[in-house]
């Protein structure tokens, strides 16, 4: 198991320790299907890793739509930039770690997000999955850097 996998695993524990307080059904969904989809990764099998693959995409982009639909801006970012990084490395796109730079910002914006923790209870679970996963994603870079 990779440093990647440690954090978003510890991403999806702080997840499931927050089920409770997800409200909508559809943030509930979004979260087992993270849940079950980073579960669906460890297997070796090239079909289930593009299942695992374009879920987390779908449900980025769902948690982001719907974060921008219900104005939780700071949700969308971290929704937003996990579908752009996702978009990315489904097409290849050029540019890619200077997207991983910018992963600060969801950073941030999930630190923010505990300044007024009252109003941000119910998606906390799936930001937490989220900016696990943008952590690794800095780090990778990070270690780019030092190598």
């Amino acid at each position: 198991m990779t440093y990647g996998k440690i954090i978003i695993l510890i991403g999806i524990v702080v997840g499931m320790f927050l089920f409770q307080k997800t409200k909508p059904n559809l943030l509930k969904g979004i979260l087992v299907g993270l849940i079950i989809s980073f579960g669906i990764s460890f297997f070796d099998n090239q079909v289930l890793t593009n299942i695992s693959f374009f879920s987390f995409g779908i449900f980025s982009l769902t948690f982001g739509v719907y974060s921008g639909i219900n104005k939780k801006w700071l949700y969308l970012i971290i929704g937003l930039f996990a579908f752009i990084s996702f978009l990315f490395k489904l097409m290849h796109y050029p540019f890619a770690n200077e997207l991983k730079l910018l992963m600060l910002l969801p950073i941030v914006s999930y630190l923010l997000t505990f300044k007024k923790l009252e109003s941000h209870k119910t998606g906390l679970s799936i930001a937490s999955i989220f900016v696990a996963y943008e952590l690794t994603e800095f780090i990778k870079l990070v270690e780019l850097w030092i190598k």
